[in-house]
């Protein structure tokens, strides 16, 4: 009962601060996260041990029945982060927005101030494997599944599996 009363206070906390919550949408309390910068719908979850990292204009929007699995990362800085419904992303994922980048003048420009940035989408009905890299920029269609280990860059068609570094066709689903 006591922890259940935590939970409900800690929900409630979030959207005093500005996280908008669908009544059923859940955070663990371990979440560190900037509270207005999510958004969850209907029986979404954040699971524990997880980072929202974001500034400014920075967003997580996480759809329907969707979660994201334990010990997530998700470096967002000021890009949106766009996942769709019944979406599931397994524990020890890795979704960047934000990312160091390599000029095309290496040898001219020192590598701590070249950052790329670009927001991430993933569609409807997507299953992302344990220990997944999202890079900045990937779009990830609708009925994709991503092999655990995997590196997604780039646009994923729907209706496929995808596995390996980077992420390549490996099956058509249905």
């Amino acid at each position: 009962m006591f922890k259940r009363v935590l939970l409900l206070l800690w929900r409630q906390w979030l959207v005093w601060r500005g996280a908008r919550l669908a009544a059923s949408a859940r955070v663990n309390p371990s979440v560190s996260a900037v509270p207005a910068a999510l958004q969850l719908g209907e029986h979404a979850r954040l699971y524990w041990g997880g980072e929202v990292l974001t500034h400014g204009a920075g967003r997580l929007a996480l759809g329907a029945h969707s979660h994201i699995a334990p010990h997530f990362y998700c470096l967002i800085g000021g890009n949106r982060l766009q996942i769709g419904e019944r979406v599931a992303i397994g524990p020890r994922c890795l979704l960047f927005c934000h990312s160091n980048a390599i000029p095309a003048d290496v040898t001219a420009t020192a590598f701590v101030d070249c950052h790329t940035d670009a927001d991430i989408r993933i569609g409807n009905n997507v299953f992302i494997g344990a220990g997944v890299i999202v890079l900045p920029g990937a779009e990830i269609g609708d009925n994709v599944v991503v092999a655990a280990g995997s590196v997604v860059k780039g646009a994923l068609a729907p209706g496929w599996l995808y596995a390996g570094q980077p992420a390549r066709k490996v099956k058509a689903l249905c």
